[in-house]
């Protein structure tokens, strides 16, 4: 009995002793040593940049922290680019994003009513730079090759790869025409639906904007909305801070996405009617059957008179790189679109805006996103669209020309589309065929070049 209580006392005993030694060690371990020098420390790592890093992201990654960073106040984005800068900064932020909300049919309604007040009294400075800005890129668009000439047909225009063009509105017009009748600004009977909107009262710009956020499109088809200020006895863009007696709301009959067919008339006129009710305005409804019809006839005519006429650079040895043919554009002047598909030629016209002439294409190449190096072909296509371009200013003339030129310089030779050699008798019969051309579109009261004629063929 003895030997087992002296067998459990030295258990305990041991047990407590084990114990106590642990505690002991992880006290040991938890206490603080100073570094010494033989101590091996991992060395300090700088950021890593790799091949991909943005040069400014590798300059930040070197910069030093700023010991104090101002507070920024919230903006309204990119839209206030290009603003005046001598303009107080809130009226310029005001302004540009008036411009964004007016110019988006996706526009909140909201949004557009408080930022179009907030806009008034500095609106009427920024429309003249808004719209020499929108002129100088509005008509960037040119297509596909495409047959030349009379047999080129509704469907060589459709092939033109267009982008959206946003036609900007001119200024408003200051003097009276002799008849006493109101001067037009952009909307034009010839290719427009036009409908009068009645006001009981006069209604300012302030007032007008805001309601017409959405209605920018019907479909495919542009609408245009003008006012008519009396002191000026002309039609005008409804602008803010402006009081207009009478509207006018128009839709476009016909562009290269075809006439305008009943599912955007009603679009648009749900529309009008919807403004009318929110003005306390009447408006003169037009018959659906008879402007359909209207709508085709006159897509009918565009069909006619739609030409993309082109001539091609045909190499005489080794294909060229898309890489050379980009230098090549780039020193002559033209610019890459913005989709990167061609090159542009712009032309001064007349108001001194620059506006495309023709178009540099290099087979399917995207000059964005291809690699140059590895691209390769013979043949450059020069591409006018006749109707765009004024005949007074010779674009045919510019376009051979300048394919005579590169030919020179590139060892090449000039041919038409069946890649037969331009003679000075096939520049005699195109030429003829021009003119023809001209004269429809002139009779049409649409010369090639013209405000109308520019809408009409567009997409």
């Amino acid at each position: 009995m003895e030997l087992q209580n002296a067998l459990i006392i030295a258990g305990v005993v041991l047990l407590l002793l084990l114990v106590a030694y642990n505690r002991w060690q992880i006290h040991k371990a938890r206490r603080v040593r100073p570094l010494m020098p033989e101590d091996d420390l991992p060395p300090m790592r700088e950021p890593v940049v790799g091949k991909t890093t943005q040069p400014e992201t590798q300059a930040k990654l070197k910069e030093a922290p700023p010991e104090h960073v101002s507070r920024r106040e919230p903006t309204l984005g990119e839209a206030g680019k290009g603003l005046k800068r001598d303009a107080p900064a809130d009226v310029a932020m005001a302004t540009a994003a008036a411009h964004a909300a007016a110019s988006s049919a996706d526009a909140d309604d909201i949004v557009a009513d408080e930022v179009a007040v907030a806009a008034a009294p500095a609106a009427g400075h920024a429309d003249a730079d808004a719209d020499a800005h929108a002129e100088a890129h509005a008509q960037a668009q040119a297509g596909t090759h495409a047959d030349a000439l009379a047999d080129a047909g509704r469907e060589a225009g459709s092939q033109v790869a267009g982008e959206p063009v946003a036609k900007a509105a001119p200024a408003p017009a200051t003097v009276s025409v002799p008849d006493g009748q109101p001067a037009a600004a952009v909307i034009d009977p010839l290719i427009d639906c036009i409908v009068p909107m009645h006001l009981e009262r006069k209604a300012s710009g302030d007032r007008i904007l805001p309601l017409t956020g959405r209605l920018r499109r019907a479909g495919t088809k542009q609408v245009h909305i003008e006012g008519l200020r009396v002191e000026a006895n002309a039609w005008e863009p409804v602008t803010a801070g402006h009081q207009y007696e009478d509207l006018q709301v128009a839709v476009q009959l016909a562009n290269r996405s075809g006439p305008l067919n009943a599912l955007e008339f009603s679009e648009f006129v749900n529309a009008v009617e919807a403004l009318a009710e929110a003005l306390d305005a009447s408006a003169d409804l037009p018959d659906m059957t008879e402007t359909v019809a209207n709508a085709r006839e006159l897509d009918g005519f565009a069909a006619g008179a739609d030409v993309q006429l082109g001539v091609n650079v045909i190499s005489d040895g080794a294909p060229w790189s898309a890489a050379y043919v980009q230098t090549v554009a780039t020193q002559d002047g033209l610019v890459l679109s913005r989709d990167g598909t061609r090159f542009i030629r712009y032309e001064p016209g007349a108001d001194g805006v620059q506006r495309p002439l023709f178009t540099l294409q290099f087979g399917d190449t995207n000059f964005l996103r291809d690699d140059l190096t590895l691209n390769a072909g013979r043949q450059i296509t020069l591409l006018l669209d006749v109707p765009q371009a004024a005949q007074t200013i010779k674009p045919f003339k510019t376009v051979c020309e300048y394919g005579y030129s590169l030919a020179q310089r590139m060892g090449a030779q000039l041919v038409d589309d069946n890649m037969r050699p331009l003679t000075e008798a096939s520049f005699v019969a195109i030429f003829n065929q021009l003119e023809k051309l001209y004269e429809k579109l002139e009779a049409r009261g649409m010369p090639a070049g013209s405000p109308v004629a520019q809408r009409l063929f567009s997409v």
